[in-house]
This record gives structure tokens, C-alpha cells and sequence, in this order.
């Protein structure tokens, strides 16, 4: 029983750092949206296409915290493959 707790653990922290990578990978967001251009493809006035995206420190955390879980995740996952 203690090794199967063992086993989900691990996978467990793998799925959640996959999870905060790929919840922060798209956590971006757009700025300086052009307004009245041709690219106003049927948005309010004053809407537009965005000129830039940008990841703001939370995007940017959640996607440093996620690499590090998956890194560590595949560590402990090797490292049982290799004992047994």
C-alpha cells in the first residue's frame, strides 16, 4: 500500500507541474490594440487587434514552478525505472 501511495505521488507531481506550465504558457496577454484599422474584423469600436503580448510575473512563476515539478517528476520516475 505505502508504494502505491509512493507511485502517485510522483506521477501526481508531474501531472500538477504540467498543469501550471501549460496553465501559464497561456496565460498571456495582449496590449495597445489598434483601433479602426482594417483588422477590425466586427469588434466594438475602439477594440482591435492587439499590437504586443506580454507575460505578466504570475504567467511567468506559474511557468518556472510547472519546469521545475515536470523536471523533478521525471527524475523520481527514472530513478525507481533504474532501481528495479
Amino acid at each position: 500500500m505505502k508504494e502505491i501511495f509512493r507511485i502517485i505521488k510522483e506521477y501526481f507531481i508531474l501531472l500538477l507541474g504540467t498543469g501550471l506550465f501549460t496553465y501559464g504558457l497561456f496565460s498571456f496577454k495582449g496590449n495597445g490594440y489598434i483601433s479602426g484599422s482594417p483588422f477590425d474584423f466586427g469588434l466594438n469600436p475602439g477594440e482591435g487587434m492587439p499590437l504586443y503580448y506580454y507575460y505578466d510575473e504570475i504567467g511567468l512563476f506559474l511557468l518556472t514552478i510547472g519546469a521545475i515539478l515536470i523536471v523533478i517528476g521525471l527524475l523520481k520516475i527514472k530513478s525507481e525505472k533504474d532501481k528495479n
